[in-house]
């Protein structure tokens, strides 16, 4: 099995110290020690070793919590003066179906990886998931409220901040795969990446309903 789970653990651990304490060495320290996780990581992918799937599925599980947990508090929150954030009908509707689209697209990738139709597929993906946080960064822009109004605000700004990160993470998993090429890449996190996207867009759906249509 991997050492780079512990290894990330402690670079958790890390960050949490340093942003608790506000300690700039810390930070430092944690840039330097993400940028060596992700080397590691990306020399591991270049070589055939034993993974274990579920492992995978353990962290989609954590994953999960997290969005539970911040979804139970954007609802126990949530009062009859509360207002959305933004109007349902108008930017997130938009990045409904742009993630869903990049949803189709990856499917139509991973079904047809290693064909030329391949990488224009992947690209499509990728467009489309820029296009998702461009929409984002425009709406936060744009949004007249802010999460120090209250709790709700708070958790509402949690919830879709943590899914936007989550989106970036998988556009830079999306980009590796572009332009490494797939047959260079392990098969292994070929596949994860692309459940990743999966897991992704099909969380935006619930952070859409909880957040813009509650």
């Amino acid at each position: 099995m991997s050492w780079l789970p512990l290894y990330n653990a402690w670079i958790i651990c890390l960050a949490i110290v340093s942003f608790f304490l506000w300690k700039l060495l810390g930070v430092l320290l944690l840039i330097f020690a993400l940028f060596m996780s992700f080397s590691f990581l990306l020399k591991e992918s270049l070589v055939n070793v034993t993974h274990y799937v579920y492992a995978f599925w353990l962290f989609i599980m954590t994953e999960v919590l997290i969005f539970g947990s911040l979804f139970l508090a954007v609802l126990w929150n949530e009062t009859c003066f509360s207002e959305s954030i933004s109007s349902f009908l108008e930017l997130p509707f938009l990045g409904c179906f742009l993630l869903i689209g990049s949803s189709l697209t990856v499917t139509a990738y991973h079904h047809s990886v290693g064909t030329k139709y391949g990488s224009l597929f992947l690209l499509a993906t990728l467009l489309l998931g820029f296009s998702f946080v461009i929409l984002q960064i425009y709406e936060m822009y744009d949004c007249e409220c802010d999460w120090i109004y209250s709790v709700y605000y708070a958790a509402c700004f949690s919830t879709v901040g943590l899914h936007f990160l989550h989106v970036v993470i998988g556009l830079v998993g999306l980009s590796v795969i572009f332009f490494i090429g797939d047959v260079n890449l392990n098969v292994f996190y070929n596949d994860v990446i692309i459940w990743y996207w999966h897991f992704v867009d099909y969380i935006w759906l619930l952070v859409y309903l909880v957040v813009y249509l509650s």
